[in-house]
């Protein structure tokens, strides 16, 4: 009996020292119950944490959608603003080529369409300077083998004067003007002074910085 109490006080002894060394290896050993705890936290926090990182990813994007719309846009006015600028520009030069062509046609064609037989042959010699182009050949043509001679028989002299015009089309380098004339002639074919209306369709070009007639077409 005495060996058995001995060895039963041994036992227990060796298991109290067992646990004791199990917590102390162990200390902080947590129970099934805690571990579900802290899987829950971590679920909570993981959730929020998403939820930023989406928010965040979506407005890089719409950030960067918006500098796309927003370099679009710049573009597009940009754009619009030149040729806006152009088409102002343009249109400025239409209406002051309008203005100049049809001041000197004020001039120019007098100069032209008037003559006296006395001086027609260095009259049209000078009229060829308000000319251009084809017609400007044409008309020296014209008035060698027609106008000048008629002139020296008949004793022409003829004074064209404009009495009105308008602008037909323009462009910067070419306007077209319908122009009324009045034209006062004395003929040895003739008694008096006749005076006669007519209208005309007058072509425009710029030639280095002046408007020359590059056509005349009776209507």
């Amino acid at each position: 009996m005495t060996t058995t109490s001995a060895d039963n006080q041994r036992t227990e002894s060796e298991d109290n020292a067992a646990s004791v060394d199990t917590a102390a290896v162990n200390p902080h050993k947590s129970e099934p119950g805690d571990n579900e705890q802290d899987l829950r936290g971590r679920r909570r926090l993981s959730g929020p944490r998403q939820w930023f990182a989406g928010l965040t990813q979506l407005t890089n994007r719409a950030a960067t959608i918006a500098a796309v719309i927003l370099a679009l846009l710049l573009s597009a006015a940009v754009t619009t603003a030149l040729v806006l600028s152009h088409n102002i520009f343009e249109h400025e030069a239409t209406e002051q080529a309008a203005r100049v062509a049809r001041e000197s046609a004020q001039t120019s064609i007098p100069a032209v369409l008037s003559y006296d037989f006395n001086s027609i042959d260095t009259e049209f010699a000078k009229a060829g300077g308000y000319l251009t182009g084809s017609f400007r050949d044409d008309f020296a043509k014209l008035a060698s083998g027609v106008i000048i001679p008629a002139a020296h028989r008949d004793s022409i002299i003829t004074k064209a004067t404009v009495s009105e015009s308008s602008v037909v089309s323009a462009t910067a380098d070419r306007v077209v003007l319908l122009v009324f004339l009045n034209q006062e002639t004395t003929s040895s074919a003739y008694q008096g002074q006749r005076l006669d209306g007519s209208r005309i369709r007058v072509g425009m070009a710029s030639v280095d910085g002046q408007w020359l007639i590059s056509e005349i077409t009776p209507l």
